[in-house]
């Protein structure tokens, strides 16, 4: 009886260790690019990168967004695992880590050119074209660009989140050879209830501190609205400049 008593009590005392272990883990590290702030959900879209770039895109529940920039390199270690949650303010699952070990940010990796085209594409459409609509079909176009993949993926999801459909990544026409598009002759070929979305930069006039670009969004190929000549510079800290609008062309 007292083996028994002495048995029990002693499994009562490592328990807590025992789960303790159990639920911790091992650390897991995030590094990140912050792509987009959104501060009414309390949540950063982030593009993973370095080790990380085979993980997708994710909103990171982040109630300290305002110490953060977009363009900042997030460096995020926790343990636990990421637990899932809905936001009332955004249309996609946002995650949260468990337990937070550790965050910095690495100002050597800074770069914000994503950001900067994001910000120009959603201005069009809340702008000129009054918001994102309802569409089934969207793809995004940014194969003239000079973002690497984990930072176009992010960007999907953001378009994601403000069109409430799965953007596809291909170009017009790419679209046109998949069988999405409607009509035969060119130059009168159209989207049926979609679109394309794109951020083209200027190839000749682009360099690495300097870019003009267009943004705009296409449906038809007589109906498509662009922003062109747009310019944002890279200072001497590695900051892309807020863009410069460039004028409005219809077509």
């Amino acid at each position: 009886m007292k083996r028994f008593l002495l048995f029990t009590v002693t499994v009562l005392l490592l328990l807590p260790l025992l789960c303790s272990c159990v639920m911790t883990g091992e650390d897991e590290t995030l590094t990140a690019r912050v792509i987009r702030i959104y501060p009414d959900a309390d949540a950063i879209l982030l593009a993973p990168m370095g080790m990380s770039e085979g993980q997708p895109p994710m909103f990171l529940s982040w109630e300290w967004h305002e110490q953060l920039t977009e363009g900042d390199c997030l460096v995020l270690t926790y343990r636990g695992g990421m637990a899932e949650e809905q936001s009332p303010y955004l249309n996609a699952p946002v995650f949260r880590p468990k337990k937070t070990i550790s965050v910095t940010t690495d100002g050597k990796r800074f770069d914000n050119l994503a950001s900067v085209y994001l910000n120009a594409l959603i201005d069009i459409n809340t702008e000129e074209l009054m918001g994102f609509g309802t569409p089934k079909i969207v793809s995004v176009d940014l194969t003239q660009t000079s973002l690497p993949e984990n930072e176009r993926a992010a960007f999907r999801l953001a378009i994601e989140e403000a069109a409430g459909v799965t953007p596809l990544s291909f170009t017009v026409a790419e679209l046109q050879e998949q069988g999405y598009m409607s009509g035969g002759a060119p130059g009168y070929y159209y989207m049926e209830d979609g679109y394309v979305l794109s951020v083209k930069e200027t190839a000749d006039q682009s360099t690495d501190t300097y870019k003009t670009f267009r943004v705009g969004r296409w449906w038809a190929g007589l109906g498509a609205m662009h922003r062109i000549g747009n310019i944002t510079e890279r200072d001497e800290n590695g900051v892309w400049s807020p863009y410069v609008k460039g004028k409005i062309r219809r077509s």
